[in-house]
């Protein structure tokens, strides 16, 4: 007993150290590589017009993962429900470690009484999945206008159709779902380490349910790829006003090379590791650091106060508080790591 409480606790600490390493590397990675006085100098060659035309972009880029969102939620709760929903889970993303915002958004509706957290947390799930397919799409797809060597074009050729195959294979493992999770608790029954997976492999395979369902799923991938259009302009708004000979696909690859830093575990509101992301991306485009870091801190502000204030007005339109919400995050987040 001891023993299990000692691991508990260094498992408890490792949580919270590991977010703050990887950004305190991404922070020493900009300290090193960037010259603070070029930063400076390019932030006067940003016009209001160009962080105005920004600000719109990513408003339609937000209002078309709403969009989204609230089409996966199959009409349990309104478009203002789902918009500001989705807006204090940023929030919570923005001030908490963790990446505690999906729990919370779920556990806001959920709090409305219309259905359960878990059949909102798997349309979370669901969206989620779909990103991740975005992500994969657009970087594999950009990658060999960024490089030269046929080889490496090959690669991104056969990791794309790689990346299919595997969501058509998990899209028929979600339709077995019970065959599967009958097969592997048999099979894993003297093999208690497996048999802990089995349950995040089952709420991963929800995420998969709309491939069964293909209209829902070409409305659920245009929406999203829409609001990736709209991020990807924003970029392209300030490579236009700092670098006049960039190419319009540049937005695509640093969107989407970038997209997969979130994945990573930092501290709140991905700040540092955010900036280290853009700045490498755009660094294998030969952009200067300075003029990178730029137009990452423009995009993250932007992301950042948009989200927080929405999410704030959010949570006190539905009837909730920071701290309430904050604590049943952190509930169900826990009951899931139980379940595991």
């Amino acid at each position: 007993m001891p023993q299990e409480d000692n691991n508990r606790r260094l498992i408890s600490i490792l949580r919270w150290l590991l977010p703050l390493l990887v950004t305190a590397a991404a922070v020493y990675f900009l300290g090193r590589q960037i010259d603070f006085s070029q930063v400076g100098k390019a932030f006067t060659q940003i016009s209001a017009a160009n962080l105005l035309l920004v600000l719109a972009l990513f408003g339609l880029s937000l209002f078309l993962r709403v969009i989204c969102w609230f089409f996966l939620l199959e009409g349990k709760f309104s478009f203002s429900e789902a918009f500001f929903g989705m807006n204090a889970g940023y929030l919570l993303n923005n001030v908490l470690p963790f990446k505690l915002g999906e729990f919370g958004r779920a556990a806001l509706l959920a709090g409305r009484g219309k259905t359960g957290f878990l059949p909102v947390f798997a349309s979370i799930v669901t969206e989620r999945v779909l990103d991740f397919f975005l992500a994969a799409f657009f970087f594999l797809v950009s990658l060999p206008l960024v490089v030269t060597n046929q080889s490496v074009k090959n690669l991104a050729v056969i990791i794309l159709v790689l990346t299919v195959v595997g969501m058509l294979g998990a899209a028929l493992a979600a339709r077995n779902k019970q065959r599967l999770s009958d097969y592997l608790t048999a099979r894993w029954t003297k093999k208690p380490r497996l048999s802990a997976l089995l349950p995040r492999l089952l709420s991963f395979l929800e995420g998969f349910q709309i491939l069964l369902r293909p209209g829902r799923f070409f409305v659920a991938l245009l929406l999203l790829a829409a609001s990736w259009a709209s991020s990807m302009g924003e970029v392209w708004v300030l490579t236009r006003a700092l670098i006049p000979q960039s190419q319009w696909w540049w937005g695509i690859f640093v969107t989407s090379g970038s997209a997969f830093a979130n994945a990573l575990p930092t501290a709140p509101a991905s700040m540092g590791v955010y900036e280290a992301a853009n700045v490498a991306a755009f660094s294998i485009l030969g952009v200067d650091q300075s003029t990178a870091l730029v137009i990452a801190l423009i995009l993250h502000a932007v992301q950042f106060l948009v989200t927080s204030l929405l999410g704030m007005l959010g949570i006190y339109l539905l009837g909730d508080s920071l701290g309430k919400l904050s604590r049943k995050a952190l509930h169900w987040k826990r009951q899931q790591e139980e379940t595991e």
